[in-house]
């Protein structure tokens, strides 16, 4: 059906250009920013991710009392804790989800009296956050940093809204291509750090070895899982424009973009494979909204 969409909208666009019923035509490029890249905040910061094996847990008298889940990704606010916990024996270092830059290209073109087609191109590339680690003892045990980019070439129809002779409204609705993906890339060896506490015998509080009983074992060393998808899916935007020049505009605009494909990784590291799966299917959010300022040029 999607596809059905595309192959329509590429039609009527060439048909509008064809039969000169294009009123203006703009040359456009922008910047503008993604926030929460690839809806990983959540498990960056609080969530983690479960690894496939489990840990026992024991009480005062070392009585194992049921198990939990192993850590592939320990949350930030976990490693945080750890930090006050230990008074800065354990440190940390935290930047919450990432943040991304849009660039965007594209090509617009007005027909009848409100309406307009138009076609972009935008690149998304991570700038900040997805970057965690953190040291027992000043050596480093945890670290990951998670990376992201996509292509977006979305192709919409819309409508403009003229407020005064030079500023107008519009918004449109499409379908896009979408081709990308994340990766993370790192070390998580925190069972080296339990290892090392619970060889001190009973001066270590069971509370402080439950914080860091749950790490990968065997430890995922030099980790590299990379995720890449393409599909098509719908968006809509809308925006503002208004002229600086005769032939120049400058508009602010938001798009929504529904990418998501499932994809699948294949960790390196031993800690990786056996706690997770030689091959990891995870869902693939490369949509979004997308906040972006630019020029138009009349040509």
């Amino acid at each position: 059906m999607v596809r059905n969409i595309t192959k329509a909208l590429l039609v009527f666009a060439v048909l509008c250009s064809s039969f000169g019923l294009s009123a203006k035509s703009y040359i456009t490029g922008g910047l503008g920013l993604q926030f929460d890249l690839g809806s990983l905040g959540d498990t960056i910061a609080t969530d983690g991710l479960d690894a496939s094996g489990n840990y026992a847990t024991v009480d005062s008298k070392g009585t194992t009392t049921g198990v939990l889940p192993r850590r592939a990704i320990i949350p930030e606010n976990r490693l945080l804790s750890l930090q006050h916990t230990t008074n800065g024996l354990i440190s940390a270092k935290t930047s919450g989800a990432m943040t991304g830059l849009v660039l965007s290209l594209g090509y617009e073109q007005d027909f009848g009296k409100a309406f307009f087609w138009r076609v972009n191109a935008h690149y998304t590339r991570k700038v900040m956050g997805g970057d965690t680690t953190a040291k027992f003892a000043g050596q480093s045990f945890y670290d990951i940093t998670w990376d992201y980019h996509a292509v977006q070439v979305p192709v919409n129809v819309g409508i403009k809204m003229s407020v005064t002779e030079d500023t107008s409204f519009y918004i449109g609705a499409g379908v896009h291509y979408f081709n990308g993906g994340w990766s993370l890339a790192g070390n998580n060896r925190l069972s080296a750090v339990h290892d090392f506490l619970a060889g001190l015998g009973p001066s270590v509080p069971s509370t402080l070895l439950g914080l860091v009983a749950d790490g990968t074992d065997p430890a995922a060393n030099y980790e590299k899982t990379t995720f890449q998808v393409s599909g098509v899916a719908p968006n809509w935007l809308l925006g503002a424009q208004t002229k600086i020049s005769d032939k120049g505009s400058l508009y602010m605009e938001v798009e929504t973009l529904f990418s998501f494909k499932y994809g699948i990784g294949h960790p390196r590291s031993q800690g990786g494979a056996q706690g997770l799966a030689p091959s990891v299917a995870y869902p693939q959010v490369l949509g979004g909204n997308q906040y972006r300022f630019g020029y138009k040029h009349e040509i």
